[in-house]
């Protein structure tokens, strides 16, 4: 009987999203949203951007989304551009977060594909 293989996977930052790397040792000066990408945290995403948040001083009043619905904004993935939020489980990056050097390939193939978007750490 043999034991079974220890798995490990690639972290994923929950300050800038990215994976390759933790909190703690992420270098990216600003916080991102995971749904937007916008500089905020998710916590802060209801309060902060406009689909939520709404506008009472246009004409009609836009009003905001209710606590118990979800955010009508269109997700954007900060990896791989796709659009569902970077923790998201339907995410390549998460289908593969147990292959480091798949990980560490495509972000920088996706890095190319989108600029201005930094590499992750290595």
């Amino acid at each position: 009987i043999k034991g079974a293989k220890a798995h490990t996977r690639t972290p994923q930052c929950q300050r800038c999203w990215h994976w390759g790397h933790n909190t703690e040792v992420c270098r990216r000066p600003a916080i991102h949203c995971p749904i937007c990408t916008g500089p905020h945290s998710k916590a802060s995403h209801r309060q902060l951007v406009g689909c939520c948040r709404g506008n009472p001083k246009v004409s009609p009043p836009i009003p905001p989304t209710p606590a118990d619905m979800p955010c009508t904004h269109v997700r954007s993935c900060i990896n791989c551009g796709n659009k569902h939020a970077a923790d998201d489980h339907c995410c390549p990056y998460w289908r593969h977060h147990f292959n480091r050097s798949w990980i560490r390939d495509r972000a920088i193939q996706d890095t190319s594909a989108h600029k201005g978007i930094p590499p992750p750490p290595s």
